[in-house]
């Protein structure tokens, strides 16, 4: 059932089904080489019957998407229409600049990382079973903790990420969006036109030493009249993060851009300390409006306090392990090790699952602003591959911090 409600989002996304439907043959055709295609239209539904030595599946469009068939080809189907919504159906690139009144920045040259830097919940749970573990050991050994430590220990889970917050905010702040516009160049060109696409490519490459706007757009229109590196569409955009925010009536948070080749934003809300992280990848991904649905998503962790909320509960099971492991288990003379690890798997649960409703709250929070297709087209581009597994596999993930794409999708077109 719940695939079913996915395809009808799915469908209601869809702007032009004869659009994907050329898209998802001429995939098949020229990447795949699957031999035999037929195409069929009545009565206002349009079907694609693709069938080969794998398998065979039919897609058909009308009000509704319906994906029928058996193995790899069905599968296939479903890769390539969650694809065609993920990226347009097309290869783009982008070329981001910052403009500070009179200077303008490239994006590139802002610090690259690697990967999102505020995974630290996940390492402070880490780091608690770690503790709990050795507190048990030394506890085994009859070694008694000083009153000091273990107020340090207690104390670690809030001091820690604070720290990490205002260090992270000082090596971030060169990308700040608060007093700056994003200059955001794309140039699209068709899925299956490698050569011009490769092409345009190593033309860019040669734009490192260029520092001017008006040098960029001159060597990109360059690019644009080329016929070897001329793009099927040519856009340029100028996004004001500052002029959405205080339009929506949010004025009060840091918003920095950082560097990095992952679709993907995050915030952080702790005492004294808010802001949200978009990465160069996500910008270069969503329009105006979908960016705009992902940071109202981001300051709805702030408003709702997630960030703080993780880190009590991480707080309160680090007391709880530490008077299981000083006081109750001695006194009880229960098995240390087993009560141990059963308490951690709960305190693990009850977090992960927290961070989990976080999730679904700070959609609903978003959906206070802006329209909620918006905020499951931005979901559907960010994740889609993500998307394509679980529809495939239909795993449930037990231990994540996030609920699953289908699932955020169903709340989200469920939200009036």
């Amino acid at each position: 059932m719940a695939a079913i409600r996915i395809y009808q989002i799915i469908r209601d996304l869809i702007k032009d089904p004869q659009s994907l439907i050329n898209y998802i043959e001429s995939y098949l055709l020229s990447v795949i080489g699957i031999p035999y295609i037929e195409r069929e239209i009545n009565n206002d539904v349009t079907r694609l019957i693709v069938s080969n030595e794998h398998g065979n599946a039919e897609l058909s469009i009308n009000h509704e998407i319906r994906i029928k068939g058996h193995d790899k080809v069905k599968v296939l189907l479903n890769a390539l229409v969650l694809r065609y919504l993920g990226t347009n159906g097309a290869r783009k690139i982008t070329v981001l600049l910052l403009r500070r009144g009179n200077r303008v920045y490239r994006v590139n040259d802002l610090p690259r990382m690697r990967s999102l830097p505020v995974g630290l919940i996940g390492l402070v749970i880490l780091l608690i079973m770690i503790i709990s573990i050795v507190i048990t050991i030394l506890r085994i050994m009859n070694v008694i903790l000083s009153m000091h430590i273990i107020i340090l220990m207690l104390l670690s889970p809030l001091i820690i990420p604070i720290i990490y917050s205002y260090i992270l905010q000082l090596k971030i702040r060169w990308g700040n969006l608060r007093n700056s516009e994003i200059i955001k160049i794309t140039l699209e060109y068709g899925e299956f036109d490698e050569q011009r696409f490769n092409e345009a490519l190593r033309f860019l490459s040669r734009i490192e030493n260029i520092k001017s706007l008006t040098e960029i757009r001159r060597f990109i229109m360059t690019l644009v009249n080329n016929p070897g590196t001329k793009p099927q569409a040519y856009n340029e955009e100028v996004i004001s993060i500052s002029s959405i925010l205080d339009k929506l009536g949010v004025k009060k948070y840091g918003i920095y851009l950082i560097n990095m080749d992952q679709c993907n934003a995050a915030s952080i809300g702790l005492p004294g300390i808010n802001y949200v992280i978009l990465t160069s990848r996500l910008v270069s991904c969503l329009n105006s409006d979908e960016l705009t649905a992902v940071i109202m998503h981001e300051v709805g962790h702030i408003v709702h306090g997630d960030s703080a909320k993780a880190l009590f509960l991480i707080s309160l099971s680090q007391l709880v392990n530490i008077a299981l492991i000083t006081y109750i288990i001695p006194l009880m003379s229960l098995p240390a090790i087993p009560i141990l690890i059963g308490a951690l798997f709960m305190e693990l649960f009850m977090i992960l699952l927290t961070m989990r409703f976080s999730e679904y709250s700070a959609d609903k929070y978003a959906m206070k602003f802006i329209p909620g297709k918006d905020l499951a087209m931005a979901l559907i581009k960010v994740t889609w591959k993500e998307l394509h597994q679980e529809l495939a596999s239909k795993r449930s993930r037990v231990l994540s911090s996030h609920p699953s794409v289908s699932g955020r999708l169903i709340r989200i077109a469920s939200i009036k």
